[in-house]
């Protein structure tokens, strides 16, 4: 990842002032990969999953770089080396945020963070200046870099917050420093880096923690029974599809007829999907109280596109791909199996393509299981194909003689079989983990 830096002489001083060294060199961006460096960049060298970013410095890097930051030895004049290349990133990340007068809005949970945040922009951009975390950018390295790349102009920041492991969240809003928080629900996935569900849960409510913190104001999903707060919190604001008395209610009942209407104004929607109208309804909440005008949503939902592998619907002829590849676990993968009851026709079949959810330590057959149990009782699916190990849980606990079923040990596998099938007039919803690859059965199949 490399980000190009706006307010050059500023991340400069806080370098010079961290390192206490004189900095001269021009500034341009920063990277953490050396593939992406570019003339006058600073180079953090840091440990990755298999090797070090300082194992692939050559004499080309070193022309090109402004300095490089390592906690490994580099003989060079243009290395400093430091304790900790990680912490080295999050400390000018920090200080930087300090000089930032925007107000910062902080977004995280298992499902749903980065269309929310998607939407949560395009409403703003509307009325406001807005910096932003690209795509994904929401971990301990590249949201610090995210923040990096931002200039003094905005009038709003917004940023994706993701976890892998206790604690994660409450650093990153060290970091980060939120005044406005949004947790868009909280269920069971990366369970391995955890001790248990509350761990996840509690860092997960580091958020709204942080928040408080900052007397902030906090958006609370009243219908996710995970979101459980200890205290009581002057700034709130609720919203809820269940809860009338919320601050921001949502009909989805004629989502299947592409509107949606919230506190009685009605939206048109492209998506006819609950997904997408529940991340919809918790983005309206912080645009509308932020003053963004029903018009300007409601134009801004016109053309609005999702993020590719989450819920994107391909069309080829008289079949269609819902690719749903970005990641999985078990409440996304029933909320996406679930709305497929909306478009169940007598002209097409409904064909699921799992994946392995990973990440899910010793709970993981439990919860491949119970994902098999709930499709074993639904009667709009006419086919489940299944890749990956942990997949045979699902393939073992559905006895619905409607349902054909197919057990496949890799992605290679399943492709064979779909470019030898007649695929015609059938609905396909892929998803699975990120590590498991799925995109690439459209790839090799319907692209």
């Amino acid at each position: 990842m490399r980000i190009e830096i706006k307010e050059k002489a500023s991340v400069k001083n806080i370098i010079r002032k961290i390192l206490n060294f004189d900095f001269k060199n021009s500034l341009n961006g920063i990277s953490i990969d050396s593939r992406k460096i570019e003339e006058n960049d600073l180079f953090i060298a840091m440990k990755g999953e298999k090797c070090h970013g300082s194992e692939f410095i050559n004499r080309d890097i070193l022309n090109k770089v402004a300095l490089i930051v390592s906690d490994k030895f580099i003989d060079s004049p243009k290395a400093i080396k430091v304790d900790d290349s990680s912490d080295f990133l999050k400390k000018i990340a920090s200080n930087y945020r300090d000089r930032l007068k925007m107000k910062v809005i902080g977004i995280t949970g298992t499902n749903g963070k980065t269309s929310t945040k998607e939407l949560i922009v395009r409403f703003l951009k509307t009325k406001y200046k807005v910096n932003y975390s690209k795509g994904n950018h929401n971990s301990m390295t590249s949201l610090p870099l995210s923040i990096l790349g931002f200039d003094y102009d905005s009038d709003y920041c917004v940023l994706e917050m993701g976890a892998s492991k206790n604690g994660e969240i409450k650093e990153l809003c060290n970091i980060a420093k939120p005044n406005i928080g949004l947790i868009t629900n909280i269920s069971k996935s990366h369970l391995d880096g955890y001790k248990d569900f509350n761990s996840l849960i509690n860092t997960k409510m580091a958020l709204y923690e942080s928040v408080i913190t900052n007397n902030g104001t906090f958006f609370l999903n009243l219908d996710d029974s995970n979101i459980i707060m200890q205290d009581s919190y002057h700034d709130i604001v609720t919203f809820s599809y269940s809860d009338s008395q919320s601050d921001y209610f949502a009909d989805l009942t004629k989502i299947q007829h592409g509107s949606i209407t919230i506190n009685e104004i009605v939206f048109d929607v492209k998506y006819k999907s609950y997904i997408y109208g529940y991340n919809l309804l918790a983005s309206y909440s912080i645009a509308s109280s932020l003053g963004i005008d029903n018009s300007n949503i409601s134009n801004s939902l016109f053309d609005f596109s999702l993020p590719k592998g989450r819920g994107d619907i391909i069309k080829k002829g008289n079949i269609t791909i819902i690719d749903d590849t970005y990641n999985a676990n078990l409440a996304s993968m029933k909320s996406g199996i679930s709305n497929l009851k909306l478009k169940k026709n007598k002209n097409q079949d409904i064909v699921l393509i799992l994946g392995d959810m990973l990440d899910l330590g010793i709970d993981s057959i439990n919860l491949h299981s119970e994902l098999g149990k709930y499709i074993n009782g639904l009667n709009f699916i006419d086919s489940v194909y299944c890749v990956g190990e942990q997949s045979t849980y699902i393939i073992e606990n559905i006895d619905n003689k409607k349902i054909d079923l197919q057990l496949f040990k890799d992605i290679n596998s399943i492709i064979t079989f779909l470019n030898s099938s007649d695929n015609s007039s059938t609905i396909f919803y892929i998803k699975g983990s990120r590590g498991m690859c799925m995109e690439k059965i459209i790839e090799k199949v319907f692209n």
